[in-house]
């Protein structure tokens, strides 16, 4: 039988809303939507993000390797990810932050304009890894 294992990973903030951050089913590990603020405790309103989309993806990019790491996983484990993206005009220069995380056979992914939570976030990103735990 497969087991599902909620994932709340050292470092992140408690999710926004009744949803998990992470969760591993059998040896696959699903991550939610995951912006720059997810590790910032408080108010989701007023928690402070960086101004670029290069600081902003490597937060998320970072905090997406906390739920991985949580899980036994490294960046290399990630087999998918889902990029939801503000302003596509800052597509180049958010792949070549993506591209520092993901340098050996990367993910496979899909990219797409998105209105997402707050007007400041420029960029979300989840993710789904093969955990191979032995």
């Amino acid at each position: 039988m497969t087991t599902k294992t909620i994932i709340q990973p050292r470092g992140m903030a408690e999710a926004v809303g009744p949803f998990s951050r992470a969760i591993l089913i059998g040896d696959q590990l699903h991550i939610a939507g995951t912006t720059a603020l997810s590790h910032v405790s408080g108010d989701y309103y007023d928690r402070k993000v960086p101004e670029t989309i290069e600081e902003q993806t490597r937060l998320t990019l970072d905090n997406i390797r906390l739920c991985v790491e949580a899980a036994g996983g490294t960046m290399a484990d990630i087999f998918k990810v889902v990029v939801m993206l503000k302003n596509p005009s800052e597509y180049k220069r958010m792949n070549k932050v993506r591209a520092e995380y993901f340098p050996k056979d990367p993910p496979i992914s899909t990219c797409f304009r998105a209105e997402v939570m707050r007007d400041d976030i420029l960029v979300e990103i989840e993710a789904v890894a093969l955990i191979n735990k032995k």
